[in-house]
């Protein structure tokens, strides 16, 4: 197979490359490097500096390519609610560019990194890809919109799209800066003996899913998917980010300095996932758990990070 990972230099999208250079396949990456790191990008691929908002670049690139893996986007949704027309110009607009490179170049398959912030969050029990949608940000709104672009270039253009809605996704390679992602703001807080912020008392639900499992997750898609189709991709439990601080407490073997910041616009209560769609098209399903996992990312943060 031959790949196009955009944002290949991000979190998720560098656990995506080296997962797919390990399966012995052909990889591609674009990246702005806006929010990812060139260090973090594995070796074995061809690395482009760009942006998929440049035709020019993707009639370049996208010829002869199997599949394009879609990470490039904003993933904060802090910024997209002081920013929101930033955000659906990257995320929706810049993504339409992107479909119509591949309908010119004849690429027929995407996978999408969606976001499970199409839900609303008001559903206490595991939400299913059927569930009503209603994002109640624009992060949220503008993955969710492109979602509708995939299903109609599809439709009328045969460009096959596979939306996996990414619940809470935490691990290696976590560097971004300014990340308000509360994993890796936790950790670098904790690591170097800093209060570490945290918001509505902890009290809210959250499905957390290790990024090694998301790359598998994409894998899987592009292996497997048919026509347009939407997936969860989380572990299916839901857990307390309280319970996430007291994990990382006994962990690290010592009390945390935990700092109350209140409430925070934008944020839902809840947000699980039912992945039995995924697990029965796909037959994919997690393999990490939250404590190996915790464990795992606190030791690259040690290493790398602090």
């Amino acid at each position: 197979m031959k790949a196009l990972v955009t944002g290949g230099a991000g979190f998720i999208g560098s656990n995506l490359v080296k997962l797919l250079c390990d399966k012995r396949h052909e990889v591609i990456v674009i990246d702005d490097l806006s929010s990812g790191f060139r260090k973090l990008v594995d070796e074995r691929v061809k690395f482009y500096k760009g942006s998929i908002a440049d035709p020019k670049l993707l009639g370049k690139i996208l010829p002869g390519i199997d599949v394009v893996f879609h990470l490039a986007g904003f993933s904060t949704i802090t910024y997209s609610m002081t920013n929101p027309a930033v955000y659906f110009q990257n995320n929706f607009m810049n993504g339409i560019i992107l479909l119509e490179a591949m309908k010119k170049a004849g690429v027929k398959k995407m996978v999408y990194a969606s976001s499970a912030a199409s839900y609303d969050g008001r559903k206490k029990t595991p939400v299913a890809e059927d569930d009503p949608i209603g994002p109640i940000n624009p992060y949220g709104a503008s993955k969710l919109a492109f979602e509708h672009a995939m299903s109609a270039y599809y439709h009328s253009f045969g460009i096959e799209g596979i939306a996996l809605r990414f619940f809470n996704v935490y691990g290696p390679n976590d560097e971004q800066a300014e990340s308000t992602r509360a994993i890796p703001q936790w950790l670098k807080a904790a690591l170097r003996g800093r209060p570490m912020p945290y918001y509505w008392k902890g009290r809210q639900k959250r499905d957390y899913i290790f990024v090694e499992d998301i790359a598998r997750a994409n894998l899987f898609a592009a292996e497997k998917g048919r026509g347009f189709r939407v997936y969860n991709v989380g572990s299916g439990t839901g857990i307390w980010m309280i319970d996430i601080l007291k994990k990382i407490e006994k962990i690290l073997g010592r009390r945390l300095d935990l700092k109350d910041m209140g409430e925070r616009s934008g944020d839902p209560k809840y947000a699980v996932a039912d992945t039995s769609r995924i697990k029965k098209e796909l037959s994919w399903k997690p393999e990490v758990g939250i404590e190996d996992g915790l464990k795992r990312t606190i030791e690259y943060f040690k290493t790398n990070v602090i």
